[in-house]
């Protein structure tokens, strides 16, 4: 649950942030209050760590997002920097794994995975099965499955085969979702990765196009249940 709403929340930051690194002053604005949290030194520093990921042609947008997060949980200067250096090397990887034609969406979400513990061969496999597609919510379905304990292999030829079956990309981003759901409720990861997966081949075999193209709401709603319709649970 928690990953989830903070992957939204990278994806929904850095499409904001776009304007956040002045194109003139070469310079990142992290808050209005910034100036009384970072010292000079650090914020040299931060500058330097940008300007470094820009020239590899990586996005700065979430690194300067990382930084606003850390402000607002009042973490020490080091540990922002840190966090920010850690971010800026799984951006590279990311990118490595999944290309230089990533867009900035594909590489947070492709970082995000290799954090939960997904290896670069599944990135590679969730990116060569979206083809032409953006890839960006396949990769954070990724993330969500390794974190709930699904192999990092297994979770990537999940996500492949939904991607086979011409699933949009809601259905697999919702496939997530619920599995995470699942999870946090007792379920089994995988008892839970294989229910969702049937459910959204089925409604795809059936043509059914309400239930094809619903989004998160719909796969949340139908959970495999024991008593009372409650959520099966670990014994």
């Amino acid at each position: 649950m928690i990953r989830r709403v903070l992957f939204a929340l990278s994806l929904a930051t850095a499409a904001l942030l776009a304007g956040a690194w002045s194109a003139s002053a070469q310079q990142p604005v992290f808050a209005a209050n910034s100036a009384t949290t970072l010292d000079s030194a650090t914020r040299a520093s931060l500058t330097r760590e940008f300007g470094e990921a820009r020239a590899r042609g990586l996005p700065v947008e979430p690194l300067v997002a990382k930084v606003r997060e850390g402000l607002l949980k009042r973490a020490r200067p080091e540990r922002i920097q840190s966090a920010v250096a850690v971010l800026a090397k799984r951006l590279e990887s990311a990118r490595s794994a999944l290309g230089t034609s990533s867009n900035a969406a594909e590489l947070v979400a492709g970082a995000d995975a290799l954090s939960a513990g997904a290896d670069p061969a599944a990135l590679r496999a969730v990116r060569a099965a979206s083809g032409a597609r953006d890839a960006a919510a396949p990769l954070g379905a990724l993330a969500q499955l390794v974190a709930t304990g699904i192999p990092s292999k297994r979770a990537a030829q999940m996500i492949v085969d939904l991607l086979a079956r011409d699933a949009s990309p809601s259905q697999v981003l919702a496939f997530g979702v619920a599995v995470e759901t699942d999870v946090g409720a007792g379920m089994p990861a995988t008892e839970s990765a294989l229910f969702r997966m049937r459910q959204i081949e089925s409604a795809i075999n059936s043509g059914d196009a309400a239930t094809a193209t619903q989004g998160l709401g719909g796969y949340l709603q139908n959970t495999p249940s024991g008593r009372n319709g409650q959520p099966k649970r670990r014994p």
